[in-house]
């Protein structure tokens, strides 16, 4: 996920939170109606309208699915996004692709198994590694594929 979604999102739930703390709190400052020696007599006590009834009666409950849904965006989405590359990755694994290891190795894929691969890191050495140890495909040219880089 970008930064700048990230920090979208990051903003408005500081919005939110500081409107609902505005409105919620507004009770517990004097009013005109009070006096300054807690004589609440003269005072009118009225219930709460519009947004300080909603966040008196349900307030805990706004921020619980606020958090599940920051949980959910800033989490477990992006994780499950690396998953889905990570399998896609070693889904499409073939023969004579270059890769480069999470150690850092260069080679050619020799032979693609199960669980692991073969791949030839010099002349006439060959390395048998497990599939998620690949970090990413090397295209021959050189350059890196973009599309299959795992972040």
């Amino acid at each position: 996920m970008s930064k700048r979604i990230i920090s979208i999102i990051l903003i408005c739930i500081l919005a939110i939170g500081t409107v609902a703390l505005l409105s919620a709190c507004t009770g517990l400052f004097p009013t005109a109606g009070t006096t300054a020696a807690g004589d609440t007599a003269a005072a009118t006590t009225e219930p709460p309208t519009g947004w300080r009834a909603i966040f008196a009666n349900y307030g805990t409950w706004i921020w619980l699915a606020v958090l599940a849904v920051a949980f959910y965006f800033l989490l477990i989405r992006p994780q499950r996004m690396r998953s889905k590359k990570a399998q896609d990755l070693m889904g499409n694994l073939r023969r004579g692709d270059e890769i480069v290891t999470i150690g850092g190795f260069f080679g050619r894929i020799k032979d693609v198994r199960e669980d692991s691969i073969i791949i030839t890191i010099a002349g006439g050495v060959d390395v048998k590694i497990a599939k998620s140890a690949i970090s990413r495909v090397v295209t021959s040219q050189g350059s890196v594929d973009t599309q299959n880089k795992i972040q």
